[in-house]
């Protein structure tokens, strides 16, 4: 036996003995599996989305009520991940009023061993609050932070304890080079919430740049799937549907370098907002609808190189009785009323607010400008406000 040989031996010999030592450490809990990320409840299509980070891959889950939801796939617990999406239906979150994660940091070999260990579960518990109509719902619209946590984050606490919902339009990220950065829009929503209130998350252009954006950031953001970050959803008497252009130029765009399939995405979701204008009785006028929001980081209607899409959308948008929209991607504070967009070249016939301005901006001077929104019997109010809480400008949408 040659030399090589013998050492090959020996370093397999070396790594089981390793496996061994790391499996007993998780057994007795010596390896910190703290969370890196708190809790975040997005809002998906229709359910709650509980989504978390830990230090280790862990089994996770969530008990609501003394009901256990577990972040699994097809019963199978996922237990090489460090980023925890768990589904939970909204009825019973809303009732419950609060909620508990749990994780267990797992360490598992498939090579010479093949063995799954578990650590000591940790716990954490977290109240909730749904969307409350008593008192109006006041909405918070953040969006173009690109990855800067403040003071966006700072900008969108102006409703304080009365937040009702936080809607990130998009942009949150600036691309998706490192896998460090998938977590940054969760680290912003819990800096926001506290995880104590629920955030509907569209996604931007830049979140689909990189070779990170087809790395599992499914499962770190709220979205029906890895696949479609489109949907319409419902929170009691508001309705939302929620577009998603993906980015903004054509597929055969040098930056892309033929990788882009975007054309056959915004088709598909061309035939889904098809379907949904076609359900109206079942969508936005089944007959407790009170409110209906649109939300896209890109505005729907606005002058793309695929500006026979943007028309289409527009035009479907337009049956909707959309009572307004909210976008972001142009950084600017700007408000349309009904009737006076139409940049690819449907007008519009309910009003546009454009509610972003970052503090990066050209001529921000580092003030950062987003929107304050509040939905109150029958009537839509607005407000340009900054990190200072500062009101700029007062918008009577309805």
């Amino acid at each position: 036996m040659d030399f090589s040989t013998i050492w090959q031996q020996i370093t397999a010999y070396l790594g089981v003995a390793w496996i061994w030592i790391m499996s007993l450490f998780v057994q007795w809990g010596l390896v910190p599996n703290n969370l890196t990320i708190e809790p975040t409840v997005f809002v998906g299509e229709n359910e709650y989305q509980i989504v978390w980070e830990t230090q280790q891959p862990s089994a996770a889950w969530v008990v609501v009520d003394g009901v256990t939801y577990a972040d699994s796939v097809g019963g199978s617990l996922v237990l090489n991940k460090t980023a925890h999406k768990v589904r939970v239906p909204m009825e019973a979150l809303d009732a419950a009023a609060g909620y508990e994660i749990s994780w267990q940091h797992t360490l598992s070999s498939d090579t010479v061993l093949r063995y799954i260990r578990r650590g000591e579960v940790k716990a954490k518990s977290y109240s909730f609050r749904p969307v409350d109509f008593s008192d109006g719902v006041q909405v918070y619209f953040l969006s173009d932070t690109h990855t800067r946590l403040e003071p966006g984050a700072e900008t969108a606490k102006y409703w304080g304890d009365n937040l009702d919902l936080l809607i990130l339009g998009g942009d949150i990220i600036n691309d998706m080079w490192f896998p460090e950065q998938r977590g940054f829009a969760l680290q912003l929503a819990f800096e926001i919430t506290k995880g104590e209130r629920p955030v509907l998350y569209a996604r931007g252009n830049h979140e689909t740049r990189g070779v990170q954006a087809d790395n599992e950031l499914d499962r770190y953001l709220g979205t029906p799937g890895a696949d479609r970050w489109y949907f319409t959803t419902r929170l009691g008497p508001l309705w939302i549907a929620v577009f998603d252009a993906g980015e903004d130029k054509l597929d055969d765009h040098p930056e892309y370098e033929g990788l882009a399939y975007y054309a056959q995405y915004r088709d598909r979701q061309t035939r889904f907002f098809e379907r949904v204008a076609a359900n109206a009785a079942t969508e936005f006028a089944a007959e407790d609808v009170e409110y209906r929001l649109l939300v896209s980081h890109i505005p729907v209607g606005y002058s793309r190189p695929y500006n026979d899409v943007m028309a289409r959308w527009a035009g479907l948008a337009n049956q909707m009785d959309i009572d307004l929209a909210l976008s972001g991607h142009t950084h600017t504070a700007v408000y349309h009323p009904p009737g006076t967009y139409g940049g690819a070249g449907v007008t519009l016939n309910y009003p546009l607010l454009i509610g972003s301005r970052p503090a990066h901006a050209s001529n921000a001077n580092g003030i950062f400008i987003a929107a304050a929104v509040e939905l109150r019997d029958g009537g839509i109010k607005a407000w340009f406000t900054n990190q200072s809480y500062e009101i700029l400008r007062e918008i009577v949408v309805l």
